[in-house]
């Protein structure tokens, strides 16, 4: 009996009243029937090979076995195989051996999969197939959402009283006052500004590598001609703008960098106009919202087009080689409607039949054609004619000229002459002329050549100029102003309906206008002569009575 107790002593087993068994520990948790404690040693479970695991008759339910081959690890009876406790899940560091039809990840009931970063949804797929990225409703095959914003960098309405952060400068500075865009206030220049001056407002912002906006109101109350307010990014003129204009809004593109913008508003003629003043308001500049998508394949670039082959492959291409063999493009509009553009050849739009001209325009309707070629705004084909086979209307009555101050016609060919409207129902304030022969009589008919005289481009040689005859326009205007253009109507391209009226750099004489004139002093001169036709007639009847006496007293 001694023996057995030295036994147990040596093994350290620990039997307490309620039957659990401990080794190492004196204390065996209660939930175990056996509980195990050390510190520098394991427990070694039965070691065979797969054969002799297949050998053990009748294993009890949760038999525990370490295999050796085949497939080394923990095996456990269930009650009917054996079982590894190996994962059946995937590896984080890779996974070999797999099947697409076996092996996969996903879902296998009618859930959204999803995969989180950070805890924040990345990617889903829905039940349906749809992938989103960026958004967990994704409504195609592939939907990709930004989540980034545009951000602004500054917004200024000039609220605030005064014109910080912006810098000031010139002989005057700029100040604050109404009237404003979309408040009260807004950045304005000073009355006093005088001749040959000029005032600047200043600020500077660093767009990021997606590049931004900047936009702005700006109003004018100044004289058109010459007095300016210019508007410079990094000392490069964008535009300007000068006489009666209202609030009008505008909107420039940013590359990436540091830049300075500059509003100039330089005073160069002595003539007044308006208030003298210009106006600033509501200035945004806006940093873009990063690129929601990138398509790479090593052929991308600045200009570049996705050009897809016959398999809906696509690759980035200059859009003047997509093909090495035809470089015509096709414009499709709807389902069927296809405006082909030849490199070579004719053009048609809005045309389906073929086409012998150059250039086709047609949109089908009794109204007209309306086409806009360029900002321009004028046509300029070299030798050749531009020929129109129709006929060529304003899509406004009444609105549009032909040539201005500034781009004149040299001359205009009609085969019947040119008809003007002179309708009584469109004219109002009908006078009858005051001019005549008196000034008919002051106007001094000459010849003259032009100093410059072109054609077709080409200045006509000294020798060769031809002699015309008419008027100097500036002996005219004190006798007929108003046959004598001194200014003309502009429309500003940034906001159409916006009309100002500017000084001509060359006075103009509507020969037309002159017509009714000398018709007054024909008039005036038939008068006069009927009544020396009538003072001759009383006369001859004196002569006559005198004759007739005469004879009497002989």
């Amino acid at each position: 009996m001694k023996k057995i107790v030295t036994i147990f002593a040596f093994l350290g087993f620990t039997i307490s009243s309620f039957a659990q068994v401990g080794i190492g520990t004196v204390t065996p948790d209660a939930s175990a029937a056996l509980d195990i404690s050390s510190t520098n040693k394991g427990v070694l479970v039965p070691r065979m090979t797969q054969a002799q695991r297949n050998l053990i008759g009748t294993p009890a339910t949760g038999l525990l076995i370490y295999q050796t081959d085949a497939t080394p690890g923990f095996y456990y009876y269930n009650g009917a195989s054996w079982q590894s406790f190996a994962s059946s899940g995937w590896s984080l560091t890779g996974n070999g051996g797999t099947t697409p039809t076996s092996n996969k990840v996903g879902t296998t009931d009618a859930q959204d999969f999803k995969i989180v970063t950070n805890n924040i949804e990345s990617l889903r797929v829905t039940s349906g197939g749809n992938v989103g990225i960026g958004t967990s409703t994704p409504s195609t095959k592939l939907h990709v959402a930004a989540t980034s914003v545009a951000t602004q960098l500054l917004n200024d309405g000039f609220e605030d009283g005064n014109v910080a952060p912006f810098t000031t400068g010139g002989n005057r500075n700029w100040t604050t006052g109404a009237p404003g865009f979309s408040g009260t206030t807004a950045a304005k220049t000073r009355a006093n500004l005088v001749d040959n001056e000029n005032s600047w407002l200043e600020t500077t912002a660093t767009i990021g590598a997606q590049g931004g906006t900047i936009s702005f109101a700006y109003s004018t109350s100044t004289e058109s001609c010459c007095d300016k307010l210019r508007f410079l990014i990094d000392g490069v003129e964008q535009a300007n703008w000068g006489g009666i204009i209202s609030w009008t809004t505008v909107t420039y593109n940013l590359t990436s960098g540091t830049h300075t913008f500059r509003w100039n508003y330089t005073k160069d003629s002595s003539a007044d106009g308006g208030t003298d003043e210009v106006f600033l308001d509501d200035v945004i500049i806006t940093e873009n919202a990063s690129p929601t998508l990138t398509i790479q394949d090593g052929a991308q670039g600045v200009g570049k087009m996705l050009y897809s082959d016959a398999t809906g492959l696509a690759t980035w291409k200059n859009p003047i080689a997509v093909s090495t063999t035809d470089d015509d493009w096709r414009w499709q509009t709807g389902t069927s409607n296809s405006d082909p553009i030849y490199h070579v050849g004719n053009i048609k739009v809005g045309q389906s039949t073929a086409s012998t001209y150059n250039l086709h325009l047609n949109n089908g309707s009794a109204s007209g054609t309306q086409a806009g070629i360029g900002t321009i705004e004028y046509i300029q084909d070299g030798v050749d004619e531009f020929n129109i086979y129709c006929p060529l209307s304003p899509i406004t009555n009444n609105s549009i000229n032909a040539g201005s101050g500034t781009k004149r016609w040299t001359a205009v060919y009609a085969a019947t002459g040119t008809i003007n409207t002179s309708d009584r129902r469109d004219k109002e304030n009908i006078q009858p002329l005051r001019y005549g022969i008196n000034e008919i009589m002051k106007m001094e008919p000459v010849s003259f050549k032009w100093k410059k005289e072109n054609e077709s481009g080409f200045e006509i040689p000294d020798a060769e100029k031809e002699t015309k005859l008419g008027f100097i326009a500036q002996q005219i205007q004190p006798i007929l102003p108003e046959v004598i253009e001194t200014h003309q109507w502009k429309e500003y391209e940034e906001k159409p309906g916006i009309l100002v009226k500017e000084e001509m750099p060359r006075l103009g004489i509507s020969y037309t206008e002159i017509i009714p004139v000398a018709i007054k002093a024909i008039q005036d001169q038939q008068l006069q002569i009927d009544a020396l036709k009538k003072q001759k007639e009383a006369l001859e009847k004196i002569v006559k009575t005198l004759e007739n006496n005469k004879k009497g007293a002989n």
